[in-house]
């Protein structure tokens, strides 16, 4: 038994089933919660915007929750090692818990922390619990269906028990109120953090698979941010979703894709920056500067397309459809390396994680791990199918609301009021095609 510990939130921002947390007060008398506004990070997901401000009122909610229990919440704006450092030194600190980083930024930062419990003679004891299987214990499989048959049969699905009490002894150190003015970051009117708890229960799983993948309407869950912070545990998701609509439904199984990816960067250590398959790391692409800023700044003449970006920039966030076309269309149309395409999306995303994000795009590029050789979405099609009746184009580019539907689905046909589309995604197939070969 520990006399004074610290509990480390990272990426598990809730009180309920939270594996660490319930075994650092099992095993302790004293548990100090802390999380920390790492600035290097920040500044390299250039994250001082509406994603940290919606992080803030995460964490005030977190400290509320935290306070029932009787304990409470600490929290910092500095690199952890100085952090860990002076609390260890000034509160006789015997052990650090917290559930394990599998991140690349993630792993890093941790393995600096846990050296420095290390040379200070800390017990360091983290926790496998950000994911629904032990994917590092799963035999490593390169596609995604031999590896969902694996993860199905390693399921941990029994939640965690709430810590009856979190005793925290009352330290002269910041908590959230105190930090938010440290902490540069824009109010989020768009993402609240008790949604995903109401959304869960109200979301109607059953129909996910069936309309998933339309624009125009609200079929996806909008739970990634807060899977991504860990606000809801991933064990109180799968139990709603499989008592819904089954434990093979499609929502569980985009649950297990978030897990593949994380497996592959486990068993393919350069997936950060090097392609997966190994006939397509010698792609020559064009990154042609001008096409690139037509991307990025929403006027690349295709209505669909630049509406993602926009919903992308007001909202941090982008329907997952439109994530799949908008990548088709920048590594395959514009011939621009899936790594921009990657770091534009950091910039925004609000339920951002560098391991899916960089899976996603590997995929959509074609050069990830995928059995299919070459994917190219025509984004007029795509425009047909999953905006019918132009409501989520219209939405975004108000400018377009008059023109008829036909118009906006199809504007190399029919030329538009509008920027005049940066390239002929028909003129492009050959090349395309010639690109990848």
């Amino acid at each position: 038994m520990y006399r004074r510990v610290i509990f480390w939130f990272k990426r598990d921002l809730r009180v309920e089933d939270n594996k660490a947390l319930f075994e650092a007060c099992q095993n302790s008398f004293e548990v100090i919660p802390v999380f920390i506004f790492i600035p290097s990070l920040l500044e390299r997901f250039r994250g001082y915007d509406k994603r940290t401000g919606f992080l803030i009122e995460s964490l005030k909610y977190l400290s509320k929750e935290i306070e029932d229990k009787g304990g409470r919440l600490y929290c910092f704006h500095d690199e952890p090692e100085r952090v860990f450092l002076t609390l260890i030194r000034r509160y006789g600190i015997q052990a650090v818990f917290t559930n394990r980083a599998f991140s690349w930024s993630g792993e890093e930062i941790e393995n600096t922390v846990e050296k420095l419990c290390l040379d200070e003679g800390v017990d360091f004891i983290a926790f496998n619990d950000n994911f629904l299987a032990e994917i590092d214990k799963i035999p490593y499989r390169k596609v995604y269906s031999k590896f969902y048959r694996y993860w199905k049969q390693n399921l941990r699905l029994k939640p965690v028990s709430y810590p009856e009490r979190i005793n925290t002894p009352q330290l002269n150190e910041p908590d959230i109120d105190k930090i938010v003015s440290e902490v540069r970051h824009e109010e989020n009117i768009m993402w609240k953090p008790d949604f995903g708890g109401r959304r869960l229960q109200d979301f109607d799983f059953s129909r996910y698979e069936e309309l998933r993948n339309r624009l125009d309407i609200e079929g996806t869950s909008k739970l990634s941010p807060y899977i991504r912070f860990g606000l809801i545990s991933l064990r109180k998701i799968y139990e709603v979703a499989s008592e819904t609509a089954g434990q093979d439904c499609q929502f569980i199984k985009e649950l297990a894709w978030r897990e593949f990816w994380y497996h592959i960067k486990l068993n393919f250590l350069q997936f950060k920056n090097l392609e997966f398959q190994e006939k397509r790391r010698k792609i020559i692409w064009q990154n042609d500067e001008k096409l690139y800023k037509a991307f990025i700044e929403a006027k690349t003449g295709y209505p669909l397309i630049d509406a993602a970006i926009i919903q992308l920039k007001l909202e941090n966030w982008m329907h997952n459809r439109a994530r799949m076309i908008v990548a088709s269309f920048l590594t395959k149309d514009l011939s621009i390396d899936w790594r921009f395409g990657e770091s534009f999306l950091m910039e925004y995303l609000i339920d951002y994680d560098e391991v899916v994000n960089v899976g996603n795009w590997q995929w959509n590029a074609s050069v990830g791990p995928d059995p299919k050789p070459l994917r190219i979405f025509n984004p007029i099609i795509q425009a047909k199918k999953f905006d019918p009746e132009c409501k989520f184009v219209k939405k975004y580019v108000p400018s377009l609301k008059k023109l008829p539907n036909f118009m906006l689905h199809d504007p190399l046909t029919y030329k538009l009021p509008y920027h005049k589309p940066i390239v002929n995604h028909f003129e492009r197939l050959i090349f395309i095609r010639k690109l990848y070969s």
